[in-house]
């Protein structure tokens, strides 16, 4: 029980970092927009280098899936059920609520382009920016009751090669065009599973090599900090060639593993800092809350803001003030009746009986010295 609440929190820890990354992409692309289209050095700089949240969001999702099953089993009915009510409904309520609120704010029509083209758009996530992740999701639980039948190690190591090829493909050689009509369009999706997969896998490579990688981890973190160091300068050297680079972009397929494993590395680290403890497990348990509302806070500061907030200087205040304002509209919605199909909250056990437990172990054991 011990080893699996410690592996909980620092999936907690690396989810709440995934969910700053996030803010920090959407805050600074607001900043672009409100600065005539343009970005300085600081904000571009922000904007690409925090491009690591929504593939690690996949991880987390494939490791927390793979986890659970690895440790309990699968039963189809619980998964589908579970799933739909925890990701399915979610996706659908926020989905119409933002298609709702630009037609109000803005007057955008989702029906504009023919009522087949928005099936297809709200199946994919494309009824606001931040979607599509959702749908992402959605495409690898079709997947993964097939994945059951992957439950030795040494499968995971094939099904891990199989997913990088299969990623890279999709990535470096993958043609939609050759197709025509409606499946060119259902091809062409930015939410396009193929071009994810290898996040997912990673995360069921790492549940179950979880043991042994987080010994690694914790004897290498160092150098897994080193390495974290030398991708935030090659991400820079990255979009200075290239320009603005997508989160799922090939070099992420090493970035990602490298960012885990230095996380993983320094659990015991963040547990011993007590306020960093605190701030990363409520932020990651409130991540998906956060993921799903945040724009609605962000696209309502923008229109109540004055031009003056939007000088880069103030971009730390902005961004607090989002976190924290989401935060809030979050805690309100769950006063809500049925607030559990709106939002996605897991809960994180209390810490208080355990280090009572342990106070009470100490004195006996002084007692009895």
């Amino acid at each position: 029980m011990g080893k699996s609440k410690a592996h909980i929190q620092e999936i907690h820890y690396l989810r709440a970092i995934a969910c700053i990354w996030v803010l920090l992409v959407h805050v600074s692309a607001s900043f672009y927009f409100e600065n005539g289209e343009t970005y300085n050095e600081l904000t571009l700089f922000i904007n690409q280098i925090s491009r690591f949240g929504t593939p690690i969001f996949a991880l987390i999702s494939g490791f927390l899936l793979f986890y659970q099953t690895r440790t309990r089993g699968f039963t189809l009915k619980k998964f589908a059920v579970s799933r739909f009510t925890k990701i399915g409904v979610p996706f659908i309520f926020w989905s119409i609520f933002y298609l709702l609120f630009m037609y109000f704010v803005q007057g955008a029509n989702p029906f504009e382009s023919g009522k087949r083209l928005f099936l297809i758009n709200f199946a994919f996530g494309n009824s606001f920016y931040h979607l599509y992740f959702m749908s992402i999701v959605f495409q690898f639980y079709l997947l993964f009751p097939l994945l059951q039948l992957f439950r030795s190690k040494k499968s995971w190591i094939f099904l891990l090669a199989g997913s990088t090829l299969v990623n890279l493909y999709s990535l470096k050689a993958y043609n939609p065009g050759q197709f025509e009509g409606i499946w060119q369009v259902i091809l062409s999706q930015r939410a396009f599973l193929p071009s994810w997969i290898f996040f997912f896998i990673f995360g069921g490579f790492l549940a179950y090599y979880w043991e042994p990688l987080s010994q690694f981890s914790k004897k290498n973190k160092k150098i897994l900090g080193a390495g974290a160091a030398i991708i935030t300068v090659m991400a820079v050297v990255e979009y200075k060639i290239i320009g603005s680079i997508p989160s799922n972009r090939a070099t992420n397929m090493i970035n990602i593993p490298i960012i885990t494993l230095f996380m993983m590395g320094i659990g015991e680290d963040i547990r011993k800092i007590s306020w960093l403890e605190i701030f990363l497990s409520k932020v990651g348990s409130l991540s998906m809350a956060i993921y799903l509302v945040h724009p609605f806070v962000l696209l309502t500061f923008q229109s109540l803001a004055p031009k003056s907030i939007w000088s880069t200087v103030n971009f730390p205040f902005v961004f607090a003030l989002i976190l924290s304002g989401t935060i809030g509209v979050v805690k309100v919605i769950q006063l809500l009746p049925y607030n559990q199909y709106l939002l996605t909250v897991p809960k994180v056990k209390d810490k208080k009986p355990e280090k009572v437990k342990r106070l009470k172990k100490l004195e006996a054991e002084s007692n009895t010295a």
